[in-house]
């Protein structure tokens, strides 16, 4: 199992062997006696009808929002406001001044077909002479939707370089110890709260992404209540 499901995958997906990877990662495969089928095991799942981006319009089409567009944020800026929540890389805070942390980057390669491509949403290739690690079809992702034709993505990884987007904390003991720096220095920013899955360095599934930003939100709202301070992590990134 461990030679036919994990080796392969886990070297094309992380770029090092699996014996260097931390233990978490494995953690996150389940392992079933049954003919359960489904990644997750949580009793309801599914996505947002109209899709995510949907969602996010909805949520910023608000008077009291406003979005810059092609905008870097930096610690200059934070100072113009009441508290910041940052959810971009902590190392970039920071300005990589203590270095690095390591990530892992996708490269996509978009398909248009007629028809049915693969039959289901998400196909992973765990064979070694495969370049790419899934391809996803997105209208399987919606089986209440009737389409002709299909978009279908391959999944490329590759480490993250300085000019791409970073979408996977390695963590490695490296990256851990200099972690720890950055956590060090972020506890000294005043009115800031690191948060999701490059604010806080861990690798985060969607629907935990999205539970801690409720809990997150809840706090603040609470801490403005009571006049207390908000904390800069609500979950340890060190754990």
């Amino acid at each position: 199992m461990y030679e036919t499901f994990f080796r392969g995958y886990t070297r094309k997906q992380w770029g090092y062997e699996p014996s260097q990877l931390p233990s978490s990662i494995l953690k996150r495969l389940p392992i079933r006696f049954n003919y359960d089928d489904n990644y997750y095991s949580s009793s309801y799942q599914g996505i947002p009808k109209n899709g995510y981006t949907y969602i996010i319009e909805k949520m910023l089409d608000h008077p009291n929002i406003t979005v810059h567009l092609s905008t870097t944020f930096t610690r200059d800026l934070a100072k113009k406001y009441e508290h910041v929540f940052y959810s971009g890389p902590i190392d970039a805070w920071f300005s990589h001044c203590a270095g690095r942390l390591g990530y892992r980057t996708l490269d996509f390669e978009t398909i248009e077909e007629d028809g049915d491509f693969q039959g289901n949403a998400v196909i992973n290739y765990c064979d070694e002479d495969v370049p790419w690690t899934r391809i996803s079809e997105h209208k399987h992702f919606t089986p209440w939707e009737q389409h002709d034709k299909t978009i279908v993505y391959r999944e490329y990884s590759r480490f993250c370089e300085v000019e791409d987007i970073p979408y996977y904390p390695i963590r490695l003991m490296d990256d851990k110890e200099l972690l720890n720096k950055y956590v060090m220095m972020a506890k000294k920013e005043k009115n800031i709260t690191f948060v999701g899955r490059l604010g806080t360095y861990r690798y985060l599934d969607m629907h935990i992404t999205i539970a801690e930003a409720l809990e997150v939100a809840d706090k603040y709202i609470k801490s403005v209540s009571d006049g207390t301070t908000m904390p800069t992590f609500c979950v340890n990134p060190l754990s």
